[in-house]
């Protein structure tokens, strides 16, 4: 695991998108999962100014999504996926045909999960799965608990995870299920880059240096990856 401490939020955007650079520079069609949230706007934002400057293609890189909240529609300023089509997918001016997102609002959910591995194994797997992490742990919607062998399922969100939602939405009906990339999928992508920009995650940060895989934790399975980065915004006391 190779660990970077930046001093700002500019400078771990800067990090993080060396890191998708490096990736799409060793193969242009590298399959890339995303996560949404605060988190990874600056990486996005980095991301999409490179791409103008013509510094970076993502022309032939395919584009997955980690989770979504079950019953949310894409068309849902609230889901995941209006997230990264407003911060990503849209400015980088990304065809749809090489975008495949979960569907949180899909008639059958463990159907939509099937097709979703289906579409990741023809792409031939995850080439770099980008993570943040939750105040508990959690990575995706795996939560504290959750099965290091499921690969995508529906998930049971923990409170804090639906306190979240509230607190961002508020007024807004809670999920209490989301669609996720399992904790298997995530450990075959064959490069993880994890982002961690916000001081309430530091137990998360500790459980995972410590370097024991946990489920307690759901982050410390990416101590068992062969090729992890992990970018942490720094602030020394």
């Amino acid at each position: 695991m190779r660990v970077v401490r930046a001093r700002t939020p500019d400078e771990l955007a800067a990090e993080a998108a060396r890191v998708v650079a490096a990736v799409l520079r060793e193969n242009p069609r590298s399959a890339l999962a995303l996560p949404a949230g605060k988190t990874p706007l600056g990486l996005y934002a980095e991301l999409v100014r490179r791409s103008r400057l013509g510094a970076l293609d993502l022309e032939e890189a395919r584009i997955f999504n980690l989770d979504e909240y079950c019953g949310l529609p894409a068309a849902d300023g609230s889901s995941f996926a209006a997230l990264l089509h407003r911060h990503f997918i849209e400015p980088m001016g990304l065809g749809t045909g090489r975008v495949r997102l979960l569907d949180g609002a899909a008639a059958d959910l463990e159907a939509e999960c099937r097709s979703y591995e289906r579409a990741i194994a023809a792409c031939g797997g995850i080439d770099l799965c980008v993570l943040g992490v939750g105040v508990n742990g959690h990575i995706a919607f795996n939560e504290p608990g959750a099965d290091f062998s499921l690969r995508t399922h529906v998930a049971e969100l923990a409170l804090s995870t639906r306190a979240a939602f509230a607190a961002a939405r508020p007024g807004r009906p809670v999920p209490t299920h989301g669609l996720t990339l399992g904790v298997q999928n995530i450990l075959e992508a064959r490069r993880v880059l994890l982002l961690i920009a916000s001081p309430d995650k530091q137990a998360a940060a500790a459980a995972l240096y410590r370097g024991v895989a946990d489920t307690v934790w759901p982050v410390t399975c990416l101590t068992t990856h062969p090729d992890t980065t992990v970018i942490e915004l720094y602030a020394p006391s």
